[in-house]
């Protein structure tokens, strides 16, 4: 008898044990519910579908396809705007530029609009292909607000490009085709440009791009710009270049360059488009940057 008692004592303990652990068990808060939740914010739209990016640029002087339109600094403003199809721009892009030169010197002209002598606007479509093939195509349009006697005047172009993005070298290939017939400009002048770059990068944040590349004008283009001098298809300039970039934020490049150009043809160093010593062929140009994108 006092076995039996005994047992079912010990039996009514262990229940009561068991029911108090569960009750406190139930009651307790678990520690990953006791911490704060993390709530994921999604992307907004201008986030997944648009990208910013503002330019700016200073030169020791402004060469423009070999032709040095002014001898003196300038600083070149621009601003890019992307419209992506995709979030990831699967089905490529809008592409949108705006872009001025601005002579720093105020002493010399031009004087209006804070010096600025060249603004044009740029819009048009790039797609990437296979992951390395960039294709871009579109049109830009030129005004000069300080018009003078050497002719120069507003004129459209359509652009179309190919650039092959590879670990070695990475060759583009542009075309330029003046079609404003507005009777300033050539009919039908053409313009194509051969580029070679290649980066290399230092550091996680530090990089050096290389190239070189040469420019190629037809018989319209040349005939116009060297007045009459030349009438036939002839290469125009040769460039090589050397860039340091450096990411000081996640958003946030500067950088330094230097570009020798060599205008191969000599009518149009002679020619009225041309600002600098038109015996002296060569030209190094200098440069400081900044870039960010939002």
């Amino acid at each position: 008898m006092k076995t039996k008692t005994l047992l079912v004592s010990v039996l009514a303990a262990g229940a009561f044990c068991a029911a108090e652990t569960s009750t406190a068990a139930t009651n307790a808060v678990p520690a990953t519910e006791a911490e704060a939740p993390v709530v994921e914010q999604e992307d907004s739209f201008l986030d997944r579908y648009i990208d910013l990016s503002t330019e700016l640029a200073f030169y020791s002087a402004y060469v423009w396809r070999g032709q040095i339109l002014f001898d003196r600094p300038v600083w070149q403003p621009a601003q890019n705007i992307f419209l992506k199809f995709g979030e990831n721009a699967e089905y490529g892009a809008l592409k949108a530029r705006f872009w001025a030169n601005f002579a720093i010197d105020g002493n010399k002209p031009p004087h209006r609009f804070g010096g600025m002598s060249i603004v044009d606007e740029r819009v048009g479509y790039v797609k990437t292909f296979f992951d390395c093939l960039d294709f871009d195509v579109g049109a830009i349009f030129y005004q000069f607000p300080n018009r003078h006697s050497r002719g120069m005047r507003e004129t459209d172009e359509a652009i179309a490009g190919v650039r092959w993005r590879n670990p070695y070298v990475t060759p583009s290939f542009y075309v330029w085709w003046d079609f404003d017939e507005n009777g300033h400009n050539a009919d039908n002048a053409l313009f194509f440009d051969f580029d070679f770059t290649h980066n290399f990068a230092i550091t996680d944040d530090l990089s050096l791009n290389v190239g070189s590349g040469f420019g190629v004008a037809n018989g319209s283009y040349m005939d116009h710009y060297t007045r009459g001098g030349v009438d036939g298809v002839a290469f125009n300039y040769f460039h090589s270049d050397l860039g340091l970039w450096y990411k000081i934020l996640d958003n946030v490049k500067v950088g330094a360059s230097l570009t020798y150009f060599y205008n191969l043809s000599r009518q149009v160093r002679h020619s009225t488009y041309d600002m600098h010593d038109h015996y002296n062929a060569g030209i190094l140009r200098g440069g400081i940057h900044l870039a960010v994108s939002w």
